[in-house]
């Protein structure tokens, strides 16, 4: 084998073929990304054919990466491994990831690596298409560059001075917002696509949106902000005291919970909602449809805006809002913690995962259950291995039962998580079927409607027990996403609810971001914002000031200023691709920079 390799090496062609191929890898890494950015090779050219500046940007960043590397490195065999390893890394991550939840991978994923292995449970499948065969391709090319020796012919102190000169020349050129902005629309790509995230990708492809993500990563100053402007907006409200007893509250995000009997086509066995549709027939329930910002995965931004009335559209894409709160923040949780409260967390998952052992004291709640004392709280039960709706049910009765003072208790469940994969038949309870959707997505169905057939017990038994407490008791259940339900959303497509692709339609996207809510108390309410006991339509920031006003709590002058914007504006928020109409802009300017103002501090 030596003396074969030495043979080879000594094979001029071979050797000059060698260098040869190198022009072509970064095309190839160019290749890699954009085509997992697409997910179909007629949908890549395109975007080749139809957009020629961003994919020349695209293919000019791969040029100038991979001659970094070979500068820095000396060997074609190492740089080459590195960089199409990451290629094929960024292009696995992206797939994967939009065909999970709809998102794209954005820079501010790489720092949610540490929580890699929680991610990764949540997946499905194998590797895309053609992946294989791409990692083989890599595998045999820097083998084969490897057993040649491909080194660059120039020392070491000239390489570096090289690489540094290279690196010194491209920050003058992109050093800075401004700069950087402005050599980006050169190629066509501008800042304000980065409003629809899916649309950025698909105009810009893969390298063209991560790095113009990559340019607005930190935390941006909204348009037409100042502290002054804040500061003139909270002073026209006032605090509002309440008017009535104190209510103890209990808030219950439900994984993935939605009213999937919506799609067309499906049949039940028997309804899967049954305690859902009791209650909305009660006097003391409002209920309807809130718009969300997420689907398949993300609950930490709904989740944020839910407890703090906040918009996460005031932050970087990708950006996990909880890194921002380091410090006392104002919010719904703490507007009850100074009424005098007793705040609540419980979530059947590790403390650390989206940083909610960091961020929760700083939102104002005085104590966290995560998994591990919820573990030892009873006898934990498991279905598909996550923590039943049942035992976290019976663990909210527990530390409402054992609180002297009024209570806010705010529950995420996990048990209907995804992945969606096919269950045993004997574990299957309730069975759907559809003359319109493949094998493989009826059991994504199947296997979703046994989880949310819990959810509705979990609902149902939350109703009983507070219609037997003698304190006032309001219960808020809500889903913060649809489901996935099939790579890249397809039992929504195959059903003809909504299309997985190209879907731009403000209609469409109504329907992909809502779930249903829903507000139920042992205790007449106050309508409040709601018109109508069923129907109504909210954002998530809107509806911890929906349950102030249903009960009589205490108001402050930011919730006061959000009933104002709820009257001109009931639901908004971009993935919906709503009209900018001057209300909606006069909106989004208030909510921004009071974001950005208490963020930013």
């Amino acid at each position: 084998m030596p003396n074969l390799i030495s043979r080879l090496r000594a094979v001029r062609p071979l050797y000059w073929l060698g260098w040869t191929s190198l022009l072509f890898f970064p095309p190839y890494c160019c290749l890699i990304l954009e085509y997992y950015n697409t997910g179909q090779l007629d949908i890549l050219l395109d975007f080749w054919r139809n957009h020629p500046a961003p994919s020349l940007f695209g293919l000019l960043v791969c040029f100038v990466l991979f001659t970094l590397l070979l500068l820095l490195l000396g060997r074609a065999a190492p740089a080459c491994a590195l960089m199409g390893g990451v290629s094929i890394l960024a292009g696995f991550i992206n797939y994967t990831k939009t065909a999970l939840n709809g998102d794209p991978f954005f820079p501010k994923d790489v720092l949610m690596a540490g929580e890699a292995g929680s991610l990764l449970s949540y997946l499905s499948g194998g590797l895309p298409k053609w992946m294989p065969q791409a990692i083989l391709l890599l595998a045999v090319w820097c083998i084969g560059l490897a057993v040649l020796r491909l080194r660059l012919p120039i020392r070491r102190k000239e390489r570096l001075f090289f690489a540094a000169s290279a690196i010194s020349l491209c920050a003058v050129f992109c050093s800075g917002q401004a700069r950087m902005t402005a050599m980006l629309e050169h190629f066509g790509i501008y800042p304000e696509q980065t409003v629809l995230q899916l649309f950025n990708y698909k105009e810009n492809g893969f390298i063209g949106a991560f790095v113009l993500n990559l340019n607005t990563m930190g935390l941006q100053q909204p348009k037409g902000y100042s502290r002054e402007f804040v500061e003139r907006l909270l002073s026209g409200y006032k605090e509002t005291e309440s008017s009535v007893g104190n209510f103890d509250v209990i808030l219950v995000l439900s994984e993935s919970f939605c009213d999937l009997r919506e799609m067309p086509g499906l049949t039940f066995s028997e309804n899967p909602l049954p305690r859902y549709d009791e209650l909305l027939h009660h006097g003391n329930c409002y209920s309807g449809t809130m718009y969300t910002n997420a689907i398949g995965g993300g609950t930490v931004r709904p989740e944020f805006e839910i407890l703090t009335g906040l918009s996460t559209e005031a932050l970087p894409s990708g950006a996990t809002p909880y890194e921002y709160v380091n410090r006392p923040l104002e919010s719904y949780v703490s507007n009850y913690q100074n009424a005098g409260y007793r705040t609540v967390a419980m979530h059947p998952n590790t403390a650390t995962f989206y940083a909610r052992n960091t961020a929760y004291p700083n939102l104002g709640f005085d104590l966290f259950y995560s998994f591990d004392e919820l573990y030892e709280m009873g006898e934990l039960t498991y279905k598909r291995g996550y923590t039943t709706d049942q035992y976290l049910e019976t663990c909210i009765e527990q530390v409402l039962d054992q609180s002297e003072e009024p209570t806010l208790l705010f529950a995420i469940t996990m048990q209907n998580h995804q992945p969606y994969a096919p269950m045993p038949q004997e574990e299957i309870g309730l069975s759907v079927s559809s003359g319109r959707l493949s094998r493989e997505n009826l059991d994504a169905v199947t296997t979703y409607v046994q989880g949310l057939q819990d959810a509705d017990q979990m609902l149902g038994a939350l109703a009983d027990y507070i219609d037997m407490r003698d304190r006032p008791t309001v219960l808020i259940f809500f889903g913060d996403h649809k489901p996935t339900l099939g790579a890249n959303l397809a039992a929504y497509d195959e059903s003809g609810f909504f299309p997985a692709f190209n879907n731009f339609y403000p209609e469409a996207r109504k329907k992909m971001y809502s779930t249903p809510f829903l507000i139920y108390a042992n205790r007449p309410l106050n309508p409040g914002i709601f018109t109508e006991n069923t129907g109504n339509s909210l954002s998530t920031y809107y509806l911890m000031d929906a349950v102030a006003l249903c009960t009589g709590f205490q108001r402050t002058p930011y919730m006061n200023l959000l009933l104002n914007c709820y009257d001109a504006v009931p639901y908004y928020n971009t993935r919906l691709a709503m009209e900018e109409t001057p209300e909606v802009e006069k909106f989004v300017r208030a909510v921004h920079s009071v974001t950005y103002e208490r963020l930013h501090r």
